[in-house]
């Protein structure tokens, strides 16, 4: 890793990895010993920009550029708007950002994308942590339905608990920029809990 990736690294072990004896609720409803609590980087000034610079890189790495990004609210919000950003301020081109809504909007414009862009607009979704991919499916159908064409996914963290592998199969090239087993002191939590449970 260089710096700025260890630098980040740094930052989510020390700021999002939440670790708990007692299990927590998933957002799919499961009970983990650990949680990855990643508001907490992607509203903080430094760690938001170092994501916006690996997003960035994952980004030219698609074999097909997109010209807008965008994921489901609340995970993708922070990042769409940072990488959106800075990639204008480097001369990249403008990239679009569209946020998916979990309901459509009930009043004014009633809209369930907001900023939502012309028919067949290249878009790479991104969400902050991948688990069994669900939120970040629910996005990608919004966005289809829309008329946008899914040209990759980009997320944060992968939880390493399938959800890559079903996205890639539906939606193309999946990337993580951390994945579970990047922080070892969550499998060495989880063991603990294990024999803690088993005694």
């Amino acid at each position: 890793m260089d710096n700025a990736h260890c630098r980040l690294h740094e930052l989510i072990d020390k700021k999002c990895v939440i670790l708990r004896d007692e299990p927590v609720t998933l957002s799919n409803g499961a009970l983990s010993h650990f949680y990855f609590d990643c508001k907490a980087v992607t509203l903080d000034g430094e760690a938001l920009s170092l994501i916006a610079d690996a997003f960035l890189a994952e980004i030219r790495e698609l074999p097909v550029s997109p010209v807008a990004i965008g994921g489901l609210t609340m995970g993708a919000d922070f990042i769409t708007a940072a990488v959106a950003m800075k990639g204008f301020e480097r001369g990249l081109g403008t990239i679009h950002g569209s946020i998916v809504r979990k309901e459509p909007k009930n009043h004014g414009t009633m809209n369930h994308i907001e900023n939502e862009l012309p028919v067949g607009t290249p878009i790479v979704v991104v969400d902050d942590v991948i688990t069994t991919g669900s939120s970040t499916k629910l996005a990608c159908e919004q966005f289809v339905d829309s008329g946008y064409k899914i040209v990759g996914i980009i997320a944060l963290i992968d939880r390493e608990q399938g959800g890559r592998e079903t996205l890639e199969r539906d939606y193309g090239p999946v990337r993580a920029i951390f994945k579970k087993s990047d922080f070892p002191k969550i499998s060495a939590h989880e063991q603990t809990a294990v024999h803690r449970q088993a005694a």
